[in-house]
């Protein structure tokens, strides 16, 4: 209706986004809330004119966050999402192993060094071993010193098989203060026993920009669980680091919007395989476009011993075999080799419940896994799948995106 394009081109202008950007997050408050506001007895012109209103209002909050914050608004989509990495339980874990088969002065030489703080039961105290240097907060040096305390502290891992041995890692024990001079408050202090953060690539620009690039996104803490979906076009919040090829999320203000109609920023779809050869966005940046999931095995011997293994994604075509629903919402996704003859193991796709609605097809789908290959002990390939796309749907998807 023409009023509503006025609308919309007049809202558009006035928050400063494009009139993709508003179509997409209005479409989006649709989706969300069509259903209840025609029971309650709007007709669809007034739904979208409240969807306008809604969107622009969330629009502008959001914009005015954005500008406080510091950060920038990509557009673009996520080539792969792997899962998040908890640095200090690897830490921890690694050490709890290490002080189970530890002799005493092994132990001694890491509280000394200023690694660890130790604990030994003893009656109802705990034995504290401790670098009295980083415990007194002075410029360091090599030392070792015990007391008696009542209890353990917050931050502590017990030693793998015993509750009568504790410690826990030193956070820092290099710098009394940070270049300001300030104290840095990480110096002898207790390493947290979780430090989550996640790594997606990322392909896109920043709003307002033409270059289309790609870009490692850094998330840490509670933003590092949050599952983003790959090859989704869309909108996210991010601080931009030195160089630009570089981001990081922000807690309260990086947030994901899909936007279909962005889709248009990029030359065709993640692949194309109706033409005998893949072509597309993976096959010409992924490490490897594999024929098929029993190539694996022969592409881990022959680059696994390659610079930047552990950075390799690969692509593959697959078919949808099965898909189960999970307890919590959601599905798993059971896909195999194309060819029927291939006696490649399959593999699971899980798809978290915030993204169920993206399994808008059925068995005997075509879709395209990326991720990192491996292989178990007796040699069968596996894939860490870290992202996914529906290339042919049994039942076909909604309009919007690309169009093959």
């Amino acid at each position: 209706m023409e009023q509503y394009a006025e609308y919309a081109e007049r809202m558009a202008k006035n928050i400063g986004v494009d009139t993709t950007t508003l179509k997409g997050r209005v479409d989006a408050v649709l989706a969300e809330n069509k259903d209840d506001w025609e029971n309650a007895g709007r007709s669809e012109d007034e739904c979208r004119l409240m969807a306008l209103r809604v969107a622009g209002r969330v629009l502008r909050t959001e914009g005015d966050r954005l500008q406080r914050s510091g950060c920038d608004l990509y557009e673009g989509m996520f080539l792969t999402m792997p899962r998040y990495k908890d640095w200090a339980e690897m830490a921890y874990s690694k050490m709890a192993t290490t002080l189970a088969a530890a002799p005493d002065t092994l132990i001694r030489g890491l509280v000394t060094q200023g690694k660890i703080v130790y604990y030994e039961a003893s009656g109802d105290k705990w034995t504290m071993n401790f670098n009295p240097s980083l415990v007194g907060r002075q410029a360091f040096v090599e030392g070792h010193k015990t007391t008696d305390v009542g209890e353990l502290p917050n931050r502590h891992r017990f030693v793998d098989g015993s509750q009568n041995k504790a410690f826990y890692l030193v956070w820092d024990a290099n710098t009394p203060t940070w270049p300001s001079g300030d104290d840095n408050f990480k110096y002898g202090a207790a390493r947290p026993l979780t430090e989550l953060e996640r790594k997606a690539l990322f392909i896109g620009r920043v709003q307002g920009k033409e270059d289309v690039q790609t870009i490692t996104i850094t998330f840490s803490g509670a933003l590092a669980q949050e599952q983003f979906p790959t090859y989704q076009p869309g909108t996210i919040s991010l601080r931009t680091g030195k160089g630009g090829d570089r981001a990081y999320g922000k807690k309260g203000v990086t947030t994901f919007h899909p936007n279909p109609e962005l889709a248009s920023i990029f030359t065709g779809p993640p692949v194309d395989i109706n033409g005998g050869e893949p072509a597309g966005i993976v096959p010409e940046m992924a490490t490897a476009w594999l024929d098929s999931l029993a190539d694996i095995p022969g592409y881990v011997d022959e680059h696994r011993e390659d610079d930047g293994w552990w950075d390799t994604w690969v692509g593959v075509a697959v078919e949808v075999i099965h898909i189960d629903p999970r307890d919590r919402g959601g599905f798993i996704v059971s896909c195999g080799d194309l060819d029927i003859m291939s006696l490649a193991p399959s593999v699971d796709l899980y798809v978290p419940a915030e993204q169920e609605s993206l399994v808008d097809f059925g068995v005997g789908s075509t879709l395209m896994l990326v991720g990192a290959p491996w292989l178990t002990r007796e040699g069968d390939g596996r894939l860490s799948i870290s992202g996914w796309w529906c290339i042919d749907a049994i039942q076909p998807a909604g309009d919007g995106g690309w169009s093959e």
